[in-house]
């Protein structure tokens, strides 16, 4: 269960990362750190969850993926249907 969380607050928190970095590209102004920033979150997460929850590291891995992957899909539908 702690891992199923810690991946979610880590893998939530470098889908925000990547969509500020992403939003800025259209603006006059790009913003670096979030890229740089987001690296850290898988790191971060697994590590914690290494020491927290060491039986749930696949958990909070497979959950990290599934919110980056599944968010991104999400973002991407969303977007598509406001241009239409």
């Amino acid at each position: 269960m702690w891992g199923v969380i810690i991946g979610a607050v880590f893998g939530g928190m470098q889908l925000y990362l990547l969509s500020l970095a992403v939003g800025s590209l259209g603006t006059s102004g790009i913003k670096i750190w979030p890229l740089v920033v987001q690296f850290f979150c898988p790191v971060a997460g697994l590590g914690i969850c290494a020491f927290a929850a060491r039986g749930q590291l696949i958990h909070c891995a497979v959950t990290m993926s599934v919110i980056l992957i599944g968010g991104a899909v999400i973002n991407f539908i969303i977007k598509r249907k406001r241009k239409e």
